[in-house]
C-alpha cells in the first residue's frame, strides 16, 4: 500500500513551522477517491497540495515560482500554469486540467527523493530567496472573441480583473469580456475590435 513521501510530509510540516496560523483546507498528500479514477503521483503518496493563503504568509504565485528549484521536484501547477521540469524550454504553459489549483498548488516529486527530508525553500533553515515575477501565460495561437470558450478565455478575464475591469472569470467571452477588451485596446492603442490576438494577449501583462 501507497505511503506519503516523506519528503511530501516535511513539505506541509515546514511550512506550518514559518507560518502557523496559515490554513490547510487545501493541504492533501495522498490521493482521494476521484485521484483514484486516473493516474497520479498523489496515488503513491509522490506529491503534496499547499493550500494559498496569502493574508498569512502562503502566497503560492511567489512560492510555485520558487519550488521548481528544488532538485527533488518534477512539476507544479498553480492557477492554470504548469511547469515541468522536462519540459523547461516551455517555461510555465497553461494548465489544461479540469482543476484550475486556484485554491492550492500542486508540486510533485521524484521517487528517488521519497526519503529526503531536507529544508523546503520557505523552512526555517531553507531560503526563500528572491521571488521571480509571474510571467505571462503564452498565447495559446488561436485568437480570442466574441463567443469563445474554455480556460484560454478563463486566463484572458483573471488578466482583465487585474487590469482593472469588473469581469467574472467563467470561460465564456460574453459582451461584458467583449467591452472589456475593447477598452484595453483603446487605452494601448491598439487596434479596437475586441479580439484577442498575440498583440492583445501581450498588453494584458504589459
Amino acid at each position: 500500500m501507497a505511503t506519503p513521501a516523506r519528503a511530501c510530509i516535511q513539505a506541509l510540516h515546514d511550512a506550518t513551522a514559518r507560518w502557523p496560523f496559515r490554513s490547510k483546507g487545501w493541504d492533501g498528500i495522498m490521493g482521494d477517491a476521484a485521484h483514484q479514477q486516473r493516474k497520479s503521483d498523489h496515488n503513491d503518496g509522490n506529491a503534496y497540495d499547499l493550500t494559498n493563503d496569502p493574508a498569512h504568509g502562503v502566497d503560492c504565485g511567489a512560492l510555485s515560482r520558487l519550488v521548481i528549484n528544488d532538485p527533488r521536484v518534477t512539476y507544479v501547477i498553480w492557477n492554470r500554469q504548469i511547469y515541468n521540469r522536462e519540459r523547461t524550454s516551455s517555461g510555465w504553459r497553461l494548465y489544461e486540467g479540469k482543476n484550475p489549483h486556484d485554491h492550492h498548488m500542486h508540486v510533485s516529486i521524484d521517487n528517488a527523493s521519497r526519503e529526503d527530508t531536507s529544508a523546503w525553500p520557505w523552512s526555517a533553515t531553507g531560503s526563500l530567496g528572491p521571488i521571480p515575477p509571474l510571467g505571462p501565460v503564452p498565447f495559446g495561437g488561436t485568437s480570442l472573441r466574441l463567443g469563445s470558450r474554455g480556460s484560454q478565455v478563463i486566463v484572458l478575464q483573471i488578466r482583465l480583473k487585474f487590469n482593472g475591469y469588473n469581469v467574472a472569470p467563467d470561460g465564456s467571452f460574453g459582451p461584458g469580456t467583449h467591452q472589456a477588451v475593447e477598452s484595453l485596446q483603446r487605452k494601448r492603442q491598439l487596434k479596437v475590435d475586441g479580439v484577442v490576438g498575440p498583440k492583445t494577449w501581450a498588453a494584458l501583462w504589459s
